[in-house]
């Protein structure tokens, strides 16, 4: 017995090693690949990674991918028969002197006789000179010879043949280790982007998509010790901003608004705070003006007064409030007695103003009192909605249909240097047992137009 143990051990282990060997040896390979030495963004998709987090869902919650089809994406891909090998890792790219949506990638041909059925069939292309070939509206361009294929996308319609013939030939490239995306190339990320301002990261998860990104700010001026007023936990909707906005920013967004909510009147009364809390539905009376005929046949005005459920609202600012009521009071947008703000201003809700002491509370409930305490935080922003209740509380066939998969979003960012942030998010399903990528496909599957089937259909409850 102890003999068969020993024997099984070792076979369990050499599997190991040549599983993870097999995988290592392929991202070696991968990081080997040329890119432009004109690139300036890239893309990578972690294929590899991508196989071994759906698989391991796979084997964890089988009972979360019911129905017969349980191949998985590499298996569904391969139904394709597109004869490209798919590497570890795929690079996309955009070129300096090119549109910055123009992307361009290059794959190799396992099987020359399956791809060009694939090219003609599936992605029914049209042919415009000798292996090179272009989809009816220019968009999609593919240049092809017997081992490679060079691809690119643009909404510009940009010419890009002589690009592609360069990618094909390997001419002006530069291996990717040892060039400016040498960062990236190590990277055991699912999908992850780069450019001289951006690190960005996502990572699909059992019902959580991640998602974080190291960027240059310019935009915010984070203040050097943040601090929130502290929000309902249980808002649907929540949001704090502890930052001044740059001068060049408002500068180049000044125009001229009577709206309390354009830019211009933003920027011109917001200093450093600011913050936004939905929390549950009221109920508000609305008056609806109508015309009825009286005993004499006159048309005579008549006023009725209706229930609406609404958001309860609340938005905070630290802003000059004196200079917000004058302001208002200058448009004859604000009745002083009540506080309302017109109705042509904000024709949606009833809201109210209420300022005192260096802050503005706009809010749907009239005589609102917000808690000014604030608590230190690392984050100079903060965003959290609950899809739970957001769904519950509108009426949005849309908002039900495409959020009803989701249970939460969370945003953070803080600073991390001198006109640089990293933000950080976090997107939560309702069903946590299944793969968010596959959850996500099924999700929007029907809503983006597609002219490849890649037949990813698996039926996942929304909840167990």
């Amino acid at each position: 017995m102890k003999k068969f143990l020993k024997i099984t051990a070792a076979i369990v282990i050499l599997l190991l090693v040549f599983y993870f060997g097999f995988f290592k040896y392929r991202q070696i390979q991968a990081n080997k690949i040329l890119i432009p030495l004109t690139t300036e963004t890239l893309f990578k998709i972690n294929v590899d990674e991508l196989y071994k987090t759906i698989a391991v869902s796979y084997i964890k919650h089988p009972g979360q991918y019911s129905g017969g089809d349980k191949k998985g994406i590499k298996e569904k891909i391969a139904d394709l028969n597109t004869g490209l090998t798919i590497p570890a890792n795929i690079y996309i790219y955009t070129l300096k002197g090119k549109a910055e949506n123009t992307f361009f990638t290059r794959l190799e041909i396992a099987d020359s006789l399956a791809f060009n059925r694939f090219m003609l069939k599936k992605l029914a292309l049209i042919k415009k000179e000798a292996h090179f070939f272009q989809s009816a509206d220019s968009t999609f361009s593919l240049l092809f010879n017997k081992t490679t294929v060079s691809l690119a996308f643009t909404t510009k319609k940009e010419l890009v043949k002589n690009i592609l013939e360069e990618i094909q030939d390997q001419k002006n490239m530069i291996k990717i280790n040892d060039s400016k995306f040498e960062h990236i190339a190590n990277l055991s990320d699912h999908l992850s982007f780069q450019n001289a301002e951006n690190l960005s990261k996502i990572n699909f998860t059992d019902g959580k998509i991640d998602f974080s990104s190291e960027l240059v700010n310019r935009w915010i001026e984070p203040a050097a010790e943040p601090k929130h007023r502290i929000l309902n936990p249980e808002s649907t909707m929540s949001m704090w901003l502890n930052g001044k906005i740059k001068s060049d920013l408002i500068k180049k967004n000044h125009t001229v608004s009577p709206s309390l909510f354009s830019k211009d009147s933003f920027f011109r009364f917001y200093k450093d705070y600011a913050d936004f809390e939905w929390t549950k539905t009221i109920t508000q009376v609305d008056t609806i003006v109508g015309y009825e005929y009286n005993d004499d046949f006159e048309q005579v005005e008549k006023k009725i007064l209706q229930d609406r459920k609404i958001p309860s609202i609340a938005i905070n600012l630290s802003a000059d409030d004196k200079a917000v009521s004058d302001y208002l009071q200058s448009l004859g947008a604000l009745d002083q007695s009540t506080g309302k703000i017109s109705s042509l201003m904000i024709p949606l809700y009833q809201v109210y103003f209420k300022g005192n002491n260096g802050n503005v509370l706009l809010s749907t409930v009239q005589g609102a009192k917000p808690d000014l305490k604030r608590a230190s935080s690392d984050d100079f922003f903060y965003f959290k909605v609950d899809f739970k209740k957001l769904i519950k509380q509108t009426s949005i066939p849309l908002i039900a249909d495409k959020l009803g998969t989701f249970n939460q979003l969370e945003i953070k960012a803080k600073s991390i240097g001198k006109d640089k942030i990293k933000l950080e998010s976090e997107l939560l399903f309702l069903n946590g047992d299944a793969n968010a990528l596959i959850q996500l496909l099924n999700t929007f599957k029907n809503g983006f137009n597609s002219s490849l089937d890649f037949n990813l259909s698996v039926d996942i409850p929304a909840s167990k």
